[in-house]
């Protein structure tokens, strides 16, 4: 056997860089014992002496070009005369003998296996050619030639593109093995592609050969099998047929190799298999690239059910090792030091999940936990009510339920648990009595201002870089008293005022949120006023507000003598809001002050709107609504209640706009950590330690202390590993909730709307009713919003909200009514509807949509 053909059963087929990621696990499984039919594989240096003869190699390099280019046009032609020149290069005469002398007899399958196939993020499924029931040896050579062109077939050279895989990074293997006419084939999935769920087998099947099934020509029939219970928990038949193509023991014996192979290949799998005779063939596996991960670690074999932290903080997008290790340590700190040792910490996907399964269990706790939810994230709520009524025997309806104490520990916790209620709730009866919330927001930033400077000289006072970085770390540790004490009484007076507002003056419970508008001294608030007198600056130029139109650099702006004014405005902003960013609790990602090209774009947009009302008219006029509001419960009121009725109303107004001011707090110290990290990163670097300082991202915490001290500790690391498992991550839609097998837990889809319409369900965040065109952002540094347009994204952190300057709505996959972008669109008055699943990916920029920010639906107007 040659370099250039080799037999499946040879040690050599088992390396995906000879056979392509579809040989290799051929041969792998074949080597195990599992039924896949014998064979050869026509490995990748045939291919690369087919390219050579055929003297391709400036074409090669020319779409390589034209990819980099985005040249669609000269990329498709490049790609067919590829495809052609290596279908008219004849294959190599020892290629064509040993196909002659050693390949099975009969027909067979010939089937592509590229090297940049199957692989955990990027199946390539359907991309490439293969060719069944071939006869002959010069037929089945012209079938090899026809696989290896099929490298540049126009779909695979996009589909590489859009994966960021070079043109000459990949190869093309052929497999040539035993044809199987079945009586019965289709795909099989070692875990539901739909839910998640790992434990459950889900199988199409369909009669004869399975590209009848890929090409639409039949239903299958559908399957789940669940394999803890050992049995068919759905059997659909395709409509075609009046019977099941499977037995329950094929069922049973295809669920079994699914394991065996999953197992083999240590993740779930997508299995193609023929059935012939009643004998089982496996013809191919791959990753099923489209689960999230399962949360680890799992303490018990229980169900368990995990709730993402990301979503919690209105930032659900993938972290680095560094961060999610450093807070995985701070919130099991802070929860410990809370007397809440109950709530166990796991990542998934490169984000964080809370384990609130102890809390689900316990009646008591699973009540108040779920009303918690209400207010807070409303479609998690609902799906965990939902899982609760599908699994009864786990979680009990009724009981004594567990003493609190026993459930969160019973190692003094109770204690903890008590003191630190009276601490924090312990207030409130003094602060709604007492208080003054009109100066409340001003006195809690001072306070957390002192605090932080406080905190901040602290990180700075040690000498050596490790003792500045544990420094960091604990004084973040350390915030939650100083940042929750003088917070919370006052916070949870503002919600218990608009609560008690809502029954006592139920007529016009729908104003209290009108409370809200315009809140001028919150701290988001602020900053977005601050920025758009920045661009009052640019509009005063010409040259450079032309300039920012035209997208340039702030490098740019700063060495023309044009822009000195505008530098000058970007640099006072910089100076007071410059330590924050977008998705900002991630402190890997750059804050404002050293990369401000989202400012820049939210400004170039800001001035392309001339008819935009200033923010200071804008904070008039939705203070005049607010006051009117307050007048209108007043007035509602029966008399003798008017004076609580309006000391309600002050309080609400002038409590609930604190939300914002423990994370502005909280992001001034990750931005101290983000620069002692980065130092770290710099040293490490210049020691050789690190290519890069930004890899330093990729350590754990306890890895970056010790490289700190000796970089050779680091030796071992595979930081292009963790690189890679983060860079696919980000890929990923993360679930709110999750389950340790695996299954995603929704919340409410989509609704039926009126004809030529479609209606999207979320929560209604903050009042109103608009209709506009619709704008998906999914970065903001590179996306500008129009004056009226309708903002659709991902989430809404702080450092989103710049964009809220000209947004008529905001609709956001992630959310509740008191995250943060939901606060501050109250404070705009412009509709919110938040939690809508997936509305990044069904509205589309242009859409032309209705959005009811009170009844939290999204209409899409044909």
């Amino acid at each position: 056997m040659s370099d250039t053909v080799c037999l499946l059963t040879d040690p050599v087929a088992t390396e995906p860089a000879v056979s392509g990621a579809k040989g290799a696990t051929l041969a792998r499984l074949l080597s195990l014992g599992l039924p896949v039919p014998g064979g050869v594989v026509v490995t990748t240096e045939t291919y690369r002496t087919v390219v050579e003869t055929a003297g391709v190699g400036d074409l090669l390099s020319d779409l390589e070009a034209a990819v980099d280019r985005g040249d669609e046009a000269a990329r498709a032609d490049l790609a067919a005369e590829l495809r052609e020149r290596i279908r008219s290069t004849p294959l190599p005469s020892s290629v064509v003998d040993a196909l002659d002398r050693d390949r099975p007899s009969g027909p067979v399958a010939v089937r592509s296996s590229a090297t940049t196939e199957d692989l955990p993020g990027t199946s390539f499924a359907g991309q490439y050619d293969s060719f069944l029931g071939v006869e002959g040896t010069d037929a089945v050579a012209t079938a090899v030639r026809d696989c290896l062109a099929s490298l540049f077939t126009e779909r695979a050279v996009v589909y590489r593109a859009r994966n960021d895989i070079d043109v000459t990074d990949a190869a093309m293997a052929v497999v040539v093995h035993a044809f199987v006419e079945p009586d019965a084939s289709g795909i099989l999935f070692t875990a539901d592609p739909v839910s998640g769920r790992r434990p459950v087998t889900v199988i199409d099947a369909g009669p004869g050969r399975g590209d009848r099934l890929v090409s639409g020509r039949t239903t299958a029939d559908s399957i789940r099998f669940d394999r803890p219970t050992d049995r068919i928990v759905e059997y659909a038949v395709g409509p075609e047929r009046s019977e099941p193509i499977l037995s329950e023991s094929d069922v049973r014996a295809l669920s079994t190799l699914g394991t065996r192979i999953e197992s083999a290949l240590g993740s779930p799998q997508d299995v193609e298999w023929a059935i012939r005779d009643g004998d089982i063939s496996i013809l191919q596996a791959r990753p099923i690239t489209s689960l999230f991960p399962v949360p680890e670690p799992t303490p018990d074999d229980a169900v368990h059910v995990y709730y993402s932290f990301g979503h919690r903080q209105g930032m659900p997008d993938a972290m680095p090792t560094l961060v999610l290790d450093t807070w995985a340590t701070l919130i099991e700190s802070v929860f410990s030091d809370l007397g809440m040792d109950g709530w166990d910490i796991a990542t998934a996907g490169n984000r964080l999940y809370i384990d609130v399964t102890p809390y689900l269990r316990e009646p008591r706790l699973r009540r108040r936990l779920l009303d918690n939810f209400d207010v807070i994230d409303e479609p998690g709520a609902a799906a965990m009510r939902s899982f609760i009524a599908d699994a009864p025997e786990q979680f009990p309806a009724t009981g004594r339920g567990l003493p609190l104490a026993a459930v969160l520990d019973n190692r003094g916790t109770l204690r903890r648990v008590v003191g630190l209620a009276y601490r924090l709730v312990g207030g409130v009866p003094r602060t709604m009595v007492t208080g003054d919330p009109l100066d409340a927001p001003t006195a809690l930033k001072e306070t957390y201002d002192e605090e932080c400077d406080r905190a901040i000289e602290r990180i700075r006072a040690p000498q050596t870089l490790v003792a500045r970085l544990d420094a960091a770390v604990r004084e973040l540790g350390n915030g939650a008293d100083w940042l929750l004490d003088p917070f919370y009484s006052r916070f949870l007076s503002g919600i218990i005022a608009g609560a008690l507002l809502r029954r006592l003056v139920p007529e016009e419970r729908e104003r209290v949120d009108e409370l809200a508008l315009g809140i001028t001294d919150d701290v988001v608030y602020q900053m977005n006023a601050a920025l758009a007198d920045v661009a009052a600056v640019a509009q005063e130029t010409p040259a450079v507000e032309r300039a920012l139109r035209e997208g340039t650099t702030m490098a740019d702006l700063r060495d023309r003598d044009d822009a000195e004014a505008f530098v000058a405005a970007v640099d006072a902003f910089l100076d007071a809001f410059g330590f924050r960013a977008v998705g900002e609790i991630d402190w890997s990602r750059p804050r404002y002050r050293e990369d401000p090209s989202t400012l820049l774009n939210v400004v170039s947009g800001y001035i392309a709107a001339p008819d935009a009302d200033s923010p200071t008219h804008q904070g008039d006029e939705l203070q005049a609504r607010a006051a009117d509001a307050k007048a209108a419960l007043v007035s509602a009121a029966p008399r003798p209640l008017r004076p609580l009725v309006r000391r309600l109303a002050t309080m609400y107004r002038g409590y609930i706009g604190l939300r914002e001011l423990p994370k502005y707090a909280l992001v001034r110290l990750l931005d101290e950590l983000r620069q002692q990290t980065l130092a770290a990163g710099r040293q490490l670097e210049r020691a050789g330690a690190l290519e890069s300082r930004d890899d330093v991202w990729h350590l754990t915490y306890d890895e970056l202390r010790a490289a700190v001290a000796d970089p050779r500790t680091l030796a071992g690391v595979d930081v292009t590993a963790r690189r890679q498992a983060y860079e696919r991550a980000t890929a990923l839609a993360p679930p709110r909730l999750l389950t340790s097998e695996g299954e995603v837990l929704r919340a409410t889809g989509p609704i039926d709307g009126t004809p030529g319409a479609v209606t999207l369900a979320g929560t209604g965040a903050a009042p109103g009713v608009v209709e506009g065109d619709v704008r998906v952002v999914t970065d903001p540094a590179r996306t500008r919003i129009a004056r009226g347009e309708v903002l659709v994204a991902p989430y809404t952190d702080p450092g989103w909200t710049p964009l809220f300057l000209n947004a008529a709505a905001v609709v956001t996959e992630v959310g509740g009514r008191l995250t943060h972008g939901s606060l501050v669109a109250r404070e705009y008055g412009i509709p919110a509807v938040v939690g809508v699943d997936d509305v990044t990916t069904r509205l589309k920029t242009g859409d032309r949509v209705r959005v009811d920010g009170a009844s939290g639906t999204v209409e899409r107007i044909e």
